[in-house]
């Protein structure tokens, strides 16, 4: 065969001759050399191979079993004999030679390259992917793509063995697979299970399936293992199988797009997923996706919509445990790009359900929320912001169950926390890089099923929660409920529980406590079903203490901290532990107040049993009746409870701190019976010391200063119908000032029926040795009783001017400014003591015993008499000075005369200083007189007396008959003769007002307050 480009060469035959020899000697040369290579072939080809891979630095070596030009089969090993990193067993590859026969330089084009049982080792270490030898010739090739006009060998991988070591362990698989000019159309992988590990990173993989099978420009891939344990992080899966199946676009590698539709289905089944604290069990996901993409790995774009509905058998979410959880999503819009940086934003309508949430005590049941709006997420972080209501049942059984010994605030509150609805159709959900924010647009109500109503809002613009607290504002009322206002300004979920910061207004009953109040700032934490309330200062607190008939109102003080909690409630049982100040309250039953009150409170109660102590450190006791029985005392008490019985043992004193006595209270709640005993003991009185009008407004008539000893013991005893009560009074001596002077050895014992209203038994009865009034008054006794608020007097007798004085029986009213009655009578009183102790001792004389009544009134006013009376029981004699006489005038045997002057009258006439000259020195056979009140306050007394002149020394009258017949001893002071008869009717008045008051307040110098009103001076 000659080249006919060369043959034209040849000019002449001899040439051509040659050039024929040539090419003759040159074929058999040709045709030898092919034979040796033919026959060496197989060396020639595994030396050129060989020798090429050494020369990319690749070791390695390749046996034959069949070459020919059209390929070969064998087997081929890269790397170290110790340590290949590929073998395959089966190697057939399939090529067409090129020369320049077809135009093209001399080789071979691979058209088919068969790999049976491969087994390829690769290594994965710092999150770079090593194949050992092959490194080399890699990083060779892909420094010389192949031309655009190439066509790609077709490919095929049958059951390849692959082990790939990394720094977490080594990964098996096995796998088959088909590619044609380049295309992946076929993948089949099984992968082996697996353990990985490092650090706080672990995984071991079960057996798992990938396929992928490219149908025009799509690909189809399925994939389907199972994970048994994953520890990555806070990230913590069990027994999980995962499968996805996907159509996407095939990626042109070569313009580095990867646009066209995408469809995605994963399915995601687990026993066990936790992140951190929050754990799913017999976990499902389940999510779909239809959308498009474009772009390539570092620009591309995501577009389309999506559902996810995540289950959850059991699940355990920022320490709740939720029961049939579900979990609905649907993503609308949705774009993903990566072009300046991973961000992804779409729309969402979220649907959540539950069939139990339960939080210590708390059970939410068929729990439902619905939330729509839209997410951003991005490398940097993402925003999400949505919308949507939350409805659910609910039952709290932290305070217990209700119980027959529960107040019934209590009782209630029990039953509205184990049943109730909630709903909020305004709840906000928000998250970006504060964190997950939970607002209120519209109030949370819970309604119990029992009544009542709770609204939960939120605190000005505060979120309800944000990064684990948050702020509210909760209000409570209606369903015989404790009215409650507590403004939550901070909370924070901690281990087990929250702790709030809040502002708490409460109207309830505790136990006995009736229409409580209490307004208080402090701690409030809640956690293991029980709350515990800490104050940061004093807290107002008022209310009553319901004891039926005998209760206590008006309630006020203030609760301060102590270092404890001011109160606890826990499984229905709660507790007040709190130091008291200002306490003040009204005792209506026994008519007394306390104010100014301090001590401690630590009182609470266990499964409805009372248990605890009150202390009163300091207190002042005040009479609240219409007229005060006792002046205010100061009064301690330590009173203890134990289920319904109540004791408190009580100390009093006077303001100066002296010891006034004892008592002894108790009460049993479930009865409603109850006593308070009380004793004072001896209590001695003395000048400079404790006295008798200190202690009651009634004691005033022993006015001080007051000697002796006195004894009070009573008792208060109470049922649900009402109260009794009683005491006796014992006085085993007593000298004090009274309004009507001294008083020595007043003495008895006067036993009380009741003390409010104070009462006695009728006949008690006192007796005194003495009494200085204006006559010295002797063995006085007054037989007497106390009812109706006033002193019934029986009788009342005494001594006075060798005989006695009487009083008809009485009433004198306790309360001041009424009028009161009685008669005073007299038998054989000698006047003259009466006179002598009188003002009127120094101007007139009087020696008679007189008998006589005079009824009195007295008034406001004053006292005023009517129709009294007195008579002379025996001759006496009368004196009366002139000078304390004026207005004299003589009319036969009538004198009028007013009784009070200063200075001696003139004298007129001979027959009125005969009167005069009468009154000074009369003897009396009788005199009798009555007794009137007049006009502004005087007292009027006519008197009628019979008797005769009988001057100290005789007296006769001796005339000249000049006197006689010049009548000059009509202008003559004569005497008036001793034994002249005197008919003397004496007219007179005094200011009798004025005589009482100037007395009284003479008493009171001498240290008696006065008891008889000071009456207005009479008008000039």
């Amino acid at each position: 065969m000659t080249d006919p480009e060369i043959l034209p060469l040849a000019a002449d035959k001899a040439t051509r001759r040659t050039w024929r020899t040539v090419l003759v000697l040159t074929a058999l040369v040709v045709l030898l050399v092919m034979s040796l290579l033919y026959a060496g072939r197989r060396v020639i080809a595994r030396e050129a191979l060989t020798g090429w891979l050494r020369s990319q630095g690749v070791e390695s070596e390749v046996t034959f079993s069949t070459f020919g030009p059209g390929g070969f089969t064998g087997t081929l090993r890269i790397g170290p004999a110790t340590k290949p990193d590929l073998i395959a067993q089966v190697a057939e590859v399939r090529y067409g030679l090129t020369g320049w026969w077809a135009g093209k330089p001399f080789g071979a084009t691979v058209t088919s390259v068969r790999l049976v049982r491969p087994v390829i080792k690769g290594r994965w270490t710092d999150g770079r992917l090593s194949l050992g030898e092959l490194d080399p010739l890699i990083a060779s090739l892909r420094k010389r793509p192949p031309r655009s006009d190439a066509r790609q060998p077709r490919i095929v991988v049958e059951d390849a063995r692959l082990r790939l070591d990394t720094d977490y362990g080594p990964l098996l698989a096995r796998a088959s697979a088909q590619l044609d000019n380049g295309r992946l159309l076929r993948l089949d992988a099984t992968f082996a299970p697996a353990e990985l590990k490092a650090a706080d990173r672990s995984a071991r993989l079960g057996p798992g399936e990938l396929h992928l099978v490219t149908v025009g420009d799509q690909v189809a891939s399925a994939l389907d293992t199972t994970v048994r344990e994953l520890k990555l992080g806070q990230i913590a899966v069990q027994e999980a199988r995962i499968r996805l199946t996907a159509r996407t676009a095939y990626p042109d590698l070569k313009q580095k797009r990867g646009d066209g539709a995408l469809t995605q289905v994963l399915k995601i089944d687990a026993r066990s997923a936790a992140y951190g604290t929050n754990r799913l069990q017999d976990a499902s996901l389940e999510a779909t996706f239809n959308g498009q993409s474009a772009g390539w790995i570092d620009t591309l774009a995501v577009t389309g919509d999506g559902t996810a509905v995540l289950g959850a058998a059991r699940a355990d979410l920022a320490g709740a445990r939720v029961r049939g959880l579900r979990m609905t999503a649907k993503v609308g819009g949705l774009n993903w790009t990566r072009r300046g940086g991973d961000r992804v934003a779409a729309s969402l309508a979220t649907r959540v359900s539950a069939e139990a949430l339960t939080t210590d005590k708390l059970v939410l049941t068929r729990l439902t929320g619905a939330l729509w709006g839209s997410a951003v997420l991005a490398a940097k972080g993402g925003d999400l912001a949505l919308a949507g209501t939350v409805a659910t049942n609910g039952d709290w059984s932290g305070l217990g169950a209700a119980t027959a010994g529960d107040a019934p605030e209590i009782a209630a509150l029990k039953r509205a926390a184990r049943s109730f609805d909630a709903q909020t159709r305004g709840l906000s959900v928000t998250a970006g890089e504060g964190g997950l924010k939970l607002a209120l647009t519209s109030a949370l109500t819970v309604r119990p099923i029992a009544g009542g109503l709770a609204t939960i809002q939120a605190q000005g613009s505060a979120p309800i929660y944000a990064n684990g607290g948050g702020a509210l504002h909760l209000a409570v009322s209606g369903g015989g409920l404790p009215q409650a206002d507590l403004a939550v300004d901070r909370y924070r979920f901690n281990a087990g529980g929250l702790t709030a910061q809040t502002r708490i207004k409460v109207k309830t009953g505790i136990g006995p406590v009736r229409d409580g109040a209490i307004a208080a700032d402090g701690q409030l934490r809640v956690a293991n079903g029980a709350i515990a309330f800490t104050a940061s200062h004093c807290a107002p607190v008022s209310g009553r203490l319901e004891l039926g008939a005998n209760s206590v109102e008006a309630v006020e003080t203030q609760l301060c901290p102590t270092g404890a909690p001011l109160f606890t409630l826990a499984k229905g049982d709660w507790h007040i532990r709190a130091d008291a100040k200002a306490l003040s309250a009204k005792v209506p039953f026994l008519q007394a107040a306390i104010s100014q009150g301090a001590g401690r409170l630590d009182l609470g109660a266990i499964k409805g049993r009372l248990a605890g102590t009150l202390a009163l450190t300091s207190g002042t006791v005040a009479d609240t009746g219409a007229d005060l029985r006792f002046n205010p005392v100061q009064a301690t008490a330590q009173a203890r409870v134990s289920g319904d019985v109540w004791r408190a043992d009580i100390t009093v004193a006077d303001p100066a701190g002296r010891a006034l006595g004892k008592g002894d209270l108790s009460h049993d709640g479930a009865t409603g019976m109850g006593a308070l005993t009380f004793d004072t003991g001896v209590l001695s009185f003395a000048e400079n010391g404790l006295q008798p009008a200190a202690l009651s407004p009634r004691a005033a008539l022993v006015g001080s200063p007051a000697v002796g000893k006195a004894r009070f013991g009573g008792q208060v005893a109470w049922t649900k119908a009402g109260s009794t009560s009683g005491g006796v009074l014992e006085v085993p001596s007593l000298d004090f000032t009274s309004p009507a002077g001294k008083v020595q050895g007043l003495a008895g014992t006067v036993t009380f029926t009741s003390l409010a209203p104070l009462t006695t038994a009728p006949g008690q009865t006192l007796t005194a040795k003495r009494i200085e009034a204006l006559a010295g008054l002797t063995d006085s006794r007054v037989t007497f009783g106390i009812a109706d608020e006033a002193v019934n007097v029986a009788g009342l007798e005494m001594a006075l001017g060798g005989g006695q004085v009487h009083l008809a029986p009485f009433s004198l009213p306790f309360a001041s400014g009424q009028s009161w009655k009685g008669v005073v009578s007299f038998e054989d009183v000698q006047l003259s003591d009466l006179v002598e102790a009188s003002p009127f001792a120094d101007r007139m004389d009087l020696t008679a015993k007189a008998s006589g009544t005079i009824p009195f009134t007295v008034t406001p006013d004053g006292v005023r008499i009517a129709a009294g009376e007195l008579h002379a029981t025996g001759p006496g004699r009368l004196s009366i000075r002139r000078d304390a006489l004026t207005g004299v005038a003589a009319d036969g045997a009538v004198v009028a005369p007013t009784l009070g002057a200063k200075t001696p009258p003139p004298t007129t006439d001979t027959f009125t200083d005969f009167a005069y000259q009468a009154m000074e020195n009369l003897a009396f056979q009788s005199l009798d007189a009555t007794i009137n009140s007049l006009p502004r306050g005087r007292l009027g007394m006519l008197f009628h007396i019979k008797g005769e002149n009988a001057p100290p020394t005789h007296q006769e009258i001796w005339l000249t008959p000049q006197e006689i017949i010049t009548r000059s001893f009509l202008t003559k002071k004569l005497p008036l003769p001793s034994g002249t008869k005197v008919d003397l009717t004496l007219d007179s008045s005094l200011n009798l007002d004025q005589l009482l008051g100037d007395f009284a307040e003479y008493q009171k110098l001498r240290g008696s307050d006065a008891v008889q009103p000071n009456p207005a001076k009479p008008k000039p």
